[in-house]
Parts: C-alpha cells; sequence; structure tokens
C-alpha cells in the first residue's frame, strides 16, 4: 500500500511589498514568509517558531483579523492563532535583557524571516541557549551579520 504525501506550496509575490499603497502589505508578506520557513522547518527548530508567532502578532497588532491571518498561512484556525499570539507574548517576557529574541533579532538585523532563519542554519549566525529549549542571540552578533548582509 502506498502512503499518502503532501507538498505545501506557498506562492508570495516577487515584487517587493514595500512601494504597496495596501498598509498591510508588509505585514502580508512577512507572515506568509514565516509560515513558510516555519513549514520547512523541524519541528523542533525553536527560532522558525517563535519567528513565525511574532510575525503573526505583529501583523494583529497592524489590524489584520486572526481569521485573515488564519487563511494566510494556511488554515491553521483562529483559536490557533490565538494560542500563538500568546506564545509569542509570553516568550517575549522570557528573554533576559542583555539578549535579542528570536523576533527580535529580525527586526534588528534587517533581514527577512527567512535569512535569519537561513543565517541560522548556515551557521552564520548562533543562538545561545537560554534554558528551557529556548534560545537567544547576542546583540553584537545580530549587528555583525546586518553588517554583512547584501
Amino acid at each position: 500500500m502506498l502512503s499518502a504525501r503532501y507538498v505545501i506550496l506557498t506562492c508570495m509575490p516577487t515584487r517587493s511589498t514595500q512601494d504597496s499603497p495596501d498598509p498591510l502589505g508588509v505585514e502580508r508578506q512577512r507572515l506568509v514568509e514565516a509560515e513558510a520557513e516555519y513549514r520547512r522547518a523541524r519541528s523542533e527548530d525553536y527560532v522558525a517558531r517563535v519567528i513565525r508567532d511574532a510575525a503573526i502578532v505583529e501583523a494583529h497588532r497592524a489590524g489584520m483579523s486572526s481569521s485573515e491571518i488564519s487563511a494566510l498561512i494556511g488554515d491553521i484556525g483562529q483559536p490557533n492563532v490565538v494560542r500563538a499570539r500568546r506564545r509569542a507574548m509570553t516568550r517575549g517576557l522570557a528573554t533576559p535583557g542583555d539578549l535579542l529574541s528570536p523576533a527580535d533579532a529580525v527586526r534588528a538585523s534587517g533581514l527577512t524571516p527567512a535569512e535569519l532563519i537561513a543565517a541560522v542554519r548556515d551557521g552564520r549566525l548562533h543562538p545561545v541557549d537560554i534554558g528551557g529549549g529556548a534560545s537567544a542571540f547576542r546583540p553584537e552578533d545580530v549587528n555583525a551579520l546586518r553588517a554583512t548582509a547584501p
């Protein structure tokens, strides 16, 4: 008997939404990109999960509804969107003051979620274990990555 295999494709516009007249365009693009990286990641990939959850929070704060967020990232359901928002808020409180959370590292680096996750996977940026399976980044490492980014 053959087992079923599924492929999930996420289509993203090739042009930048930075210049889009849609005020939520950038948040939509970041959310879709973070979700694509999250799905590509191993289930224990903490950095990708945190970045995806933070993108959900930022999209919600920008004015997107839970149902729109759910539809953009693969119909995960509104209750799961709410859970992701709660996880992101709790994690933000757990990061020591002298370190950056993965979501803060995305913002500080100026990179996209996919670029930062790729830097971690390629070994160009090393997370610091802060206990409990959580990771954070040294600000100087993030700044050095920003300086070498294309």
